[in-house]
């Protein structure tokens, strides 16, 4: 018998809130994912008792496979939020081989002090019952002989009612029976068929339906030079028309509500902008400068039905804009919270009144909203704080469809714009993203895309006078994972190297050997990012940036493991973290000034103190520890400012923009990504002579967002790279 979910109990101190998916102690209330819940409700209705995986599984995730996996983490995720130790619990407890069991006090309020559990609902109302009769049946022995005589006719009349009751329940059983009956001879609706859209070399993705369903404007990124340009294809046909050239990258293509034009975002040799262009190709016009690329990769586009507008994420911290067609003025419309990642993926429902889309507090920390179209209070419709890639809405527009890792790998979700909880679409269940929804049937549209990551190591030689110029002289793959393998991160010594991987199932730290033989994961934190490490100057801790209550903060661990330190607190987000020469302190990106400036902190702990102030990112310091070097968020090149404070310097034009971590000071100077030329490369800075020399060239551009890694003896570079890198598109016709 399930737990009434509209009554709170108590486990221990805790207070459990069902019915808000929460659970409180004193000020402090945390919200728990659904399914989470339901684990600890299954516990709290057999306090003491071993439950099995097996019965588990099968009461939260009903005819649905899951693996052990989910289960272990929806019990981490409980143990975590109540400050319960596996090793000597208080709450939960492990049963080697057997399963789980709640070892805490279950109370409820309205039941007596004695009761360790609440007895199934309907003991409770028989028991209620069973007493007030009693109680009536006294009370009629006290009356007078005309009252009496009423009475008893009265409870005669009440004691048919049982028999009452059970007609009309029979009746109801041979009306469900026979409305089960013709359901089950009913012929059964059409299968879903899932088939491949696309499936041409490189890359496609970010599809939109056009107003009529029977087209696709699509995004081809073609492995020979890695542009994205802009086609349509016809559903049931493999013609496909070009309407954008080579000389820009495309991205977020959007069907007017006529059919007649589509409007995307694009970066060329001319800037950024916001352009339409007919369905049947020609020039394209620019409608709109925007301040910066948004998340433009997880589509940023909206056109409202009334073909009046469009909106899309801008400005620093991004807001959802709205762009009048009339007068080409854009303004906002939401307003993030202070120094929160801001908001995207802005989405007009189907009769254009509500407006879905993207909040995060950090990159990896995100939820989904639905606000008013004429502007207003955004409501919150998910509480998962986990990735969430790209939404759309569903053809009634009572649900929104989205992309996440909410359940591990990215599938298809759907959450009912009232809230509650979301539900896995039975198609899209690994590495799918970008969901798009048909205006006139039941079809869907998503990306799935694969990748193989791998660490690069390029063993290094001198070459030149006095050991300044060094080149590649051999590429070798160290480790290498369909999961996401980057930003490697040397010990000094260069016996081992750092990781971020998501070979766990989540973004966590992980080891390895120089020669990657031998591995070992470092972070067991199970849910957002885990990454950006660094090793101290001694090779004996690791800093690293970690989002466990949603802000991005820095830890430290030690290099063979234990616990973690939390170096910085607060509600703004704090990432990418590098040593000082002597170890003593550690820098870091911060956006709690308002903007994203370099900050430092000591490793002993204290106030952090704020670096830059035109602008920082990733900061090293020079081995002399005589000056700090960094990048810029949104700016191409290398800076450098004296350790004690003075005027900042433009020491390098590249690496580009987005490639922040791409560089790394070492004693013969600076390495960096150069991606100046087509074919992109790795080079040598030297401060003291201002020159630069070619250490190796690329065989593909690496990905954004990671970085290059020396040895001390500079005798080997680090580098993430990511091979046989593809995406397509998949068509879902009849979806359920």
């Amino acid at each position: 018998m399930a737990m009434p979910a509209d009554l709170h109990f108590s486990i221990a101190e805790w207070t459990i809130h069902p019915e808000l998916n929460a659970i409180s102690k004193g000020d402090v209330t945390i919200h728990l994912e659904p399914k989470v819940m339901k684990v600890l409700l299954q516990l709290a209705m057999s306090p003491g008792q071993v439950l099995s995986k097996e019965r588990l599984i099968e009461s939260v995730w009903p005819e649905t496979f899951v693996s052990d996996d989910v289960l272990t983490r929806c019990i981490f995720l409980l143990r975590r939020e109540m400050q319960d130790d596996s090793h000597a619990p208080r709450y939960i407890q492990t049963i080697p081989k057997a399963g789980y069991r709640l070892v805490a006090q279950v109370h409820r309020p309205d039941l007596p002090e004695n009761r360790n559990s609440a007895p199934p609902v309907a003991i409770q109302w028989a028991s209620a019952a069973s007493a007030g009769l009693a109680e009536q049946t006294t009370a009629l022995e006290q009356l007078p002989e005309p009252a009496k005589e009423m009475a008893e006719k009265g409870k005669r009349l009440r004691g048919r009612w049982p028999v009452v009751v059970a007609a009309m329940a029979l009746a109801a059983v041979v009306v469900l029976g026979a409305v089960a009956w013709r359901m089950r001879f009913r012929p059964p609706a059409p299968a879903f068929r899932v088939v491949s859209l696309t499936s041409y070399a490189g890359q496609q993705d970010q599809a939109s339906f056009s107003p009529d369903g029977t087209r696709v404007a699509f995004i081809w990124s073609t492995p020979e030079n890695g542009d994205r340009n802009l086609f349509i294809k016809q559903i049931g046909s493999e013609t496909v028309l070009r309407l954008t050239r080579r000389t820009e990258s495309d991205y977020s293509p959007e069907w007017s509500p006529d059919g007649t034009k589509i409007a995307y975002l694009a970066v060329s040799g001319k800037g950024l902008g916001l352009y339409v262009i007919s369905r049947l190709g020609g020039p394209a016009q620019k409608l709109y400068t925007p301040q910066g690329m948004v998340h433009w990769e997880q589509r940023a586009l909206s056109w409202s039905p009334d073909g009046k507008s469009l909106v899309f994420p801008d400005g620093a911290p991004p807001a959802i804009n709205v762009l009048s067609l009339d007068t080409l003025q854009a303004h906002p419309i939401t307003t993030p919270p202070h120094v929160w990642d801001g908001d995207a993926n802005p989405v007009f429902s189907r009769d254009g009144s509500q407006i879905a889309f993207i909040r995060a507090i950090e990159g990896a920390v995100r939820d989904i909203y639905v606000m008013p179209a004429a502007g207003g209070t955004p409501r919150q419709i998910t509480h998962d704080r986990r990735i969430v890639d790209s939404l759309t809405w569903n053809r009634d527009g009572r649900a929104v469809v989205f992309s996440s890792d909410r359940g591990g790998k990215f599938a298809l979700w759907q959450v009912a714009v009232r809230g509650g909880e979301p539900q896995r679409l039975p198609v899209g269940t690994e590495d799918a993203y970008q969901p798009a929804i048909s205006p006139v049937d039941h079809s869907l549209l998503y990306t799935q895309s694969s990748a193989t990551w791998s660490i690069l190591g390029l063993r290094l030689q001198t070459n030149g006078e006095a050991g300044r110029h060094r080149e590649a002289e051999k590429t070798v793959a160290l480790v290498s994972s369909t999961e996401q393998d980057s930003a490697p991160s040397f010990a000094p010594d260069g016996s081992r190297f750092a990781f971020q991987s998501w070979r766990s199932g989540a973004q966590e730290l992980w080891i390895a050997s120089r020669d990657g033989l031998t591995l070992r994961q470092l972070t067991w934190s199970g849910r957002g990012l885990t990454g950006s490490p660094s090793f101290s100057p001694d090779g004996q801790q690791v800093a690293y940036d970690a989002r466990p209550e949603g802000h991005s903060h820095i830890f430290v661990i030690l290099a063979n493991g234990g616990p973690s330190r939390e170096l910085t607190t607060g509600n703004s987000n704090d990432i990418l973290p590098r040593w000082s020469a002597d170890g003593k302190l550690i820098y870091f990106a911060s956006n709690r000034s308002g903007t994203w400036q370099s900050w430092k902190v000591a490793l002993e702990g204290g106030q952090p103190q704020q670096v830059t102030s035109n602008g920082g990112y990733l900061a090293m310091e020079s081995l002399d520890g005589q000056w700090i070097y960094y990048t810029k968020s949104n700016q191409p090149g290398v800076w450098r400012i004296p350790v004690g404070r003075g005027n900042e310097t433009r020491v390098l034009t590249q690496p580009p923009d987005g490639f922040w971590g791409y560089w790394a000071v070492t004693g013969h100077g600076i390495y960096f990504l150069d991606a100046s030329q087509p074919v992109w490369r790795i080079q040598l800075y030297d401060p003291a002579t201002a020159k630069t020399s070619l250490v190796t060239t690329l065989e593909r551009h690496p990905p954004p967002y990671s970085g290059i890694s020396v040895d001390r003896n500079e005798d080997e570079l680090l580098i993430t790279d990511e091979g046989n890198a593809s995406s397509h598109i998949t068509l879902v016709q009849n979806l359920p």
